[in-house]
This record gives structure tokens, sequence and C-alpha cells, in this order.
């Protein structure tokens, strides 16, 4: 059982990297960077910013002390999880939406994790203003990605009735 939980994260941890990697070269070949084209090069930037968060010292809200934790992550990354799992949610909403299928089903819990996820990074905001000013700011940066994410999931709905409505005059 071990040897196939480590298995995982080291396929889970590769896999992230590899993404991470493609998707800061993808930006460097966007932005005309040659460093960032780099193989190499895009790799370490992306093992650099978790590699900082893991290692840097936390203070424990209790006791004030400062310990080197890296399960600090462990909550923003739930709300992270959360983020990808509304964005999926809202992605076949609007498929279903354009091919006339029921969407209730996918629209509830699409607003349930939404709301859960802007609530839980709110309180994470709240409790880190104090301790870990990081930790602070990347969960409010994360709350805009879910601002943002909604944003973009509008205009689509938008678009799409637009295009739907121009489909059926034709």
């Amino acid at each position: 059982m071990a040897v196939l939980v480590i298995s995982f994260a080291a396929t889970t941890l590769d896999t992230a990297t590899r993404i991470q990697r493609f998707i800061i070269s993808e930006i460097g070949t966007t932005i005309s960077v040659k460093l960032l084209q780099n193989r190499y090069i895009a790799t370490g930037f992306a093992l650099f910013p978790p590699l900082i968060l893991t290692m840097w010292n936390v203070q424990n809200p209790n006791t004030g002390e400062f310990t080197q934790e890296g399960w600090a992550l462990w909550p923003i990354f739930g709300a992270s999880n959360q983020m990808l799992a509304a964005l999926t949610l809202m992605v076949l909403s609007l498929y279903f939406f354009l091919r006339k299928k029921p969407v209730l089903p996918l629209v509830l819990p699409f607003l349930f994790i939404t709301a859960i996820t802007l609530t839980g990074l709110i309180l994470k905001i709240q409790a880190f203003w104090g301790t870990n000013k990081a930790l602070a700011i990347i969960s409010i940066v994360l709350f805009v990605f879910v601002l943002w994410m909604m944003g973009e999931g509008c205009v689509a709905f938008k678009h799409s009735k637009r295009h739907k409505i121009s489909e059926t005059k034709c």
C-alpha cells in the first residue's frame, strides 16, 4: 500500500511539474522570452515557488511561534481544488446548455461549490492577515481568480445565448 501511495504522489508531482513547465514555456513563446522557452529553466521556474512556500517559516496563530511547516498551504490548496471543481461544473453547464440538455443538476453544485470556496477564502484571508501576509495575499489572488472565472462564465453564457438566438433567426 505504501508503494502505491508513493507512486501516486510521485506521478502526480511529475505531472504537475511538467504541466507547469509547459505553461511557462508557452508564456515564454507568447512574450518572446527565449530564456523561458528552455525546458530546464522553465522547470526551475516551476519548482522555485513551491520550494519557497514549503520551506519558509510559518507563524502558528495559536502559539505565536515560528515553525517550518509546509502543511500551512493545505487550506489554500483545498480552495484551489474547489476552484477546479467549480470550473469543471461551469464548463459542463455551458456545454449542456448549448446542447439543450438539463443543466440544473450541474448549476446547483456549481453555485454551492463556488459559494463555499469564496466563503472559505474570505475566512482564510481574515485568519492569515494578522499572522502571515504571504498566505493572505495568495488567498486574495485565488479569490480574484474565482470571481474572474465566474465573470468569464457569464460572458461565455451571454455569448452562447446571443449566438444561439442568431442561429435560430437564419
